[in-house]
């Protein structure tokens, strides 16, 4: 009898080891190192299907210890970012709204080095404040063109990024934190990493900001991990900073009406 003909039979009566438990137990193969049993090189039917479940319980075990891992680090994580966002709340001046975007952010989430660049006058006054921290843009030592080129990247930034330190526009960016290329000058390795987060007021086609944060761990920043949390804090500094900083007050106009006489 061949080993198909084996095979057909068992398939074509799936009682038959119902009706024949013994065999279970008669019927022997060769046992994997794993499964042998005090050195024998055999193992039942039984035996081996009870090895295969324990290693099925272990990877099951395993993948439930990595699931409770991520979600103790996203919890973690959140707690940070409420604790973040509560600085900013009761924060009760514009400059202290700016110090807790940059200062709260560096120590809540271990963030090396957190700047802040504008080009927009209602924040100028308040960045003048809180160098080195946070620039502006016209006072640094650049010229214009590679000023314009700034905004223009920007701008042209419709959410985060994250990228190498060494790369052209890691320096473009650094350019406008640091006040000369390249990110030696601000401490940062060059085989690090860099995020650039555009700063904008609403749906605003123009980027009135960038905040850079860097890293001498070249696997912090990167767009394989996903940019969710980049764009919450890109739109939390951005709301924070500019929300009232574009907002002017309108004076209503008394209109004269009957009342008036």
């Amino acid at each position: 009898m061949t080993d198909d003909q084996v095979k057909a039979f068992l398939l074509q009566r799936p009682g038959f080891l119902r009706d024949h438990p013994e065999l279970l137990f008669e019927l022997e193969i060769e046992a994997e190192p794993a499964d042998q049993v005090q050195g024998g090189s055999v193992v039942s039917l039984v035996e081996k299907q009870a090895a295969l479940l324990r290693v099925k319980v272990r990877h099951q075990q395993d993948r439930v210890a990595q699931l409770l891992r991520v979600v103790e680090e996203n919890n973690a994580i959140h707690q940070k970012l409420l604790g973040w966002i509560r600085s900013l709340l009761l924060a009760r001046t514009q400059s202290l709204r700016v110090k807790q975007s940059v200062g709260g952010l560096a120590q809540a989430f271990s963030v090396p080095l957190v700047r802040l660049v504008t080009w927009q006058p209602e924040l100028e006054k308040v960045f003048r404040g809180l160098q080195p921290d946070c620039q502006v843009l016209s006072a640094l030592a650049i010229d214009h063109e590679t000023q314009g080129r700034l905004i223009e990247m920007a701008t042209a930034l419709a959410h985060p990024v994250c990228l190498p330190a060494h790369s052209y526009q890691a320096g473009l960016g650094f350019i406008g934190v640091g006040a000369r290329t390249g990110s030696q000058d601000l401490g940062i390795n060059p085989s690090g990493s860099v995020a650039l987060l555009p700063l904008r007021a609403g749906l605003a086609p123009k980027a009135a900001g960038l905040m850079v944060l860097a890293s001498d761990d070249p696997g912090r920043f990167s767009q394989d991990h996903g940019i969710d949390f980049l764009v919450s804090i890109a739109e939390l500094v951005s709301a924070c900073l500019l929300g009232g900083a574009l907002t002017r007050p309108v004076k209503l106009k008394r209109v004269k009406g009957d009342a008036d006489g």
